[in-house]
């Protein structure tokens, strides 16, 4: 039979295309081509150049052939080819995933008890903004005023009480990235409305106090750890000097 020949016992097409696999082979050797190309990224720490990626196919056709698929070789190099890219784009979005879970298990958070208000003002000259926990946000529409609420100004034109916060322990590298965004995402899921404040060291996030302890037990089931204000002690290095945190 032309474009056939036999293989131990087994009469084989020698012009088959990958794509007359099945849907199960296709999945297979997909899975087979991420893993090792995983594996190259890993070990050389660079994306697979040629020499790679005739490593990352002997590896993917030992287990085609151990699967006992046929399929020749310049199909399946041909196909690697083409989904390459993604392949990169897979293991980015992983390693991407991986860092947002180590960040999270090594973050603290610190409830603060300090009851607060959010306001708009007329200026901030009733205020004295050196005082803790207060922040400002003046823009060409409005003077912001965040404050512990028994130090509300009193040119202040409209006034939210009734929120707390709690803050990220310790000084955020500007590299990390999706911190706030993980734990708005947490929040929001349980239906928890929040305000949040960035400063250059750390994040705070505001909930009304209704909602504050149900936040706090929120996120300790979802990994974060909660840390009073003796236990959350920042070294120099932005890194927690308390025992507990070793």
């Amino acid at each position: 039979m032309k474009n056939h020949e036999w293989v131990n016992g087994k009469l084989l097409q020698t012009n088959k295309k990958y794509s007359q696999l099945k849907l199960k082979q296709k999945e297979k050797i997909h899975e087979w081509m991420y893993a090792a190309f995983r594996d190259s990224f890993k070990r050389t720490g660079k994306f697979p150049g040629k020499k790679e990626d005739d490593e990352i196919l002997a590896v993917v056709m030992q287990k085609i052939e151990e699967a006992e698929i046929w399929i020749p070789w310049y199909e399946v190099e041909k196909h690697y080819k083409g989904v390459k890219s993604r392949l990169n784009k897979r293991y980015k979005k992983e390693k991407a995933r991986i860092l947002m879970q180590n960040q999270q298990a090594c973050i603290d958070i610190e409830p603060l008890d300090v009851s607060l208000s959010v306001c708009k003002v007329e200026n901030y000259s009733g205020i004295d903004i050196s005082k803790p926990f207060c922040f400002t946000g003046s823009t060409d529409e409005e003077c912001s005023l965040v404050c512990p609420a028994d130090m509300v100004p009193d040119n202040t034109v409209e006034r939210d009480d009734g929120w707390k916060a709690f803050r990220i322990v310790g000084v955020l590298d500007f590299s990390l990235i999706g911190i706030l965004a993980k734990i708005s995402r947490i929040l929001a899921t349980n239906e928890i409305g929040i305000f949040a404040v960035s400063t250059y060291n750390t994040d705070y996030i505001l909930t009304k106090e209704e909602n504050f302890n149900k936040a706090l037990e929120v996120l300790r089931n979802a990994g974060y750890r909660l840390k009073t204000k003796e236990e959350s002690a920042v070294c120099g290095d932005g890194t927690a000097c308390d025992e507990g945190a070793k």
